[in-house]
């Protein structure tokens, strides 16, 4: 595998790794009562911006993550690491792409941050007002169902250990300890995603209230009672961990070809 390439994949993780460790503290803070708020991506960066040289760091972190795209697209089209062209190694790979795109759109919202004088929260809602009731209804409940299949897939993907062998960590230093922060983070992440599906299910079927949810309204979902404060502080460590595996990723992950 070209040097190049490998140092654009390891540029993505830390940024990658960035967002979740914000997102963590953040949310982590709260859940202690500690100053922080519960926090998704729009307000991580949010954070980020108002750091001294704060739209520096926002810039770096934005080009960082089209660096993350990009290797998730080059992973997904080349196949520069063998997954294979298999069943299995197909579903892998698209599955690359979408999260590709997903981050290129993260990407993008980091460098709205750069440039937006103030960034303004605004509830989704908006975006929906020129579908029917119905139609935001249904879109919402198939929203909510991608979403519980995803929550799904990541919590049988870790516990049977092919998601975390796709980062080829054996035989590397501390992989056994990296494995474990992973699989801690990755749990957390099901665990918020199964929140949101939740969310949507619940808009398109019961509520009528089409907004859309994220990763700050699941936090804050949590917060509403005592047990789901601690919940909330643990889910909160473990994007912090998750991040951290992110991030970890750039010293101990091996690629193929190397």
């Amino acid at each position: 595998m070209k040097k190049s390439l490998k140092s654009v994949a390891v540029i993505g993780f830390v940024s990658k790794g960035i967002i979740y460790l914000v997102i963590g503290i953040l949310s982590l803070l709260a859940a202690l009562n500690m100053g922080g708020e519960s926090s998704g991506t729009n307000q991580a960066l949010t954070f980020l911006k108002k750091q001294p040289f704060g739209q520096i760091l926002l810039l770096l972190l934005a080009v960082g993550l089209l660096c993350y795209s990009f290797w998730m697209f080059v992973q997904s089209i080349k196949d520069p690491e063998n997954t294979g062209n298999d069943r299995k190694g197909k579903l892998r790979r698209f599955g690359l792409f979408t999260t590709g795109l997903v981050y290129t759109f993260v990407a993008f919202l980091a460098f709205y941050h750069v440039f937006a004088y103030v960034a303004e929260e605004s509830s989704g809602s908006q975006y929906l007002k020129f579908l029917g009731p119905t139609t935001v209804s249904i879109v919402f409940i198939v929203i909510g169902i991608v979403l519980a299949l995803q929550a799904v897939v990541l919590i049988i993907g870790v516990f049977k250990g092919g998601l975390l062998d796709q980062f080829n960590l054996e035989g590397r230093k501390f992989s056994r300890l990296i494995r474990l922060v992973g699989m801690f983070g990755f749990y957390a992440r099901a665990f918020i995603v199964a929140i949101i599906a939740y969310f949507f299910l619940r808009a398109g079927i019961y509520s009528g209230s089409h907004e859309i949810k994220g990763i700050q309204d699941a936090f804050s979902f949590l917060d509403q009672s005592l047990v789901g404060r601690i919940l909330m502080g643990f889910t909160a460590i473990g994007f912090v961990s998750y991040g951290a595996f992110y991030v970890l990723l750039t010293r101990y992950r091996s690629f193929e070809g190397e």
